[in-house]
């Protein structure tokens, strides 16, 4: 079937937008895990501190 020029340049835009979406969603996902990572590092499972060779 045959798309008239119009249709094309909706139909490149719209694959377009959507990829941009999709690389965001991902971005904004992965960005999420690393704040998930951080936070309990910083807030609960921090490494314990070494104690100096002079403090009892």
């Amino acid at each position: 079937m045959h798309q008239s020029r119009k249709e094309q340049s909706i139909e490149r835009a719209s694959r377009r937008l959507l990829l941009t979406d999709r690389k965001e969603a991902m971005m904004l996902d992965e960005f999420d895990d690393e704040v998930e990572v951080a936070a309990e590092w910083a807030f609960g499972a921090m490494p314990a501190k070494r104690q100096s060779a002079d403090q009892p």
